[in-house]
């Protein structure tokens, strides 16, 4: 089984995007199967002491989530 794409979203000051904005604007440019199928919007992303964002966080945000 393929993973579900997700998209994690951290919106510029003042801007309010909503999920089916950014869920849209992908589909007219990336390819079908590139769409994310779930947005999260974030006030920021966990990142480690060297400035990377922490991947494994996200993943495990993500299972909890969907878990529940």
């Amino acid at each position: 089984m393929g993973s579900v794409p997700s998209a994690y979203v951290v919106p510029r000051r003042g801007a309010e995007p909503s999920a089916e904005d950014i869920i849209a604007f992908c589909k007219t440019r990336l390819a079908n199967f590139k769409v994310p199928r779930r947005v999260v919007i974030v006030g920021e992303l966990p990142r480690n002491a060297s400035g990377k964002i922490l991947k494994r966080q996200l993943r495990r945000a993500a299972t909890e989530s969907t878990a529940s």
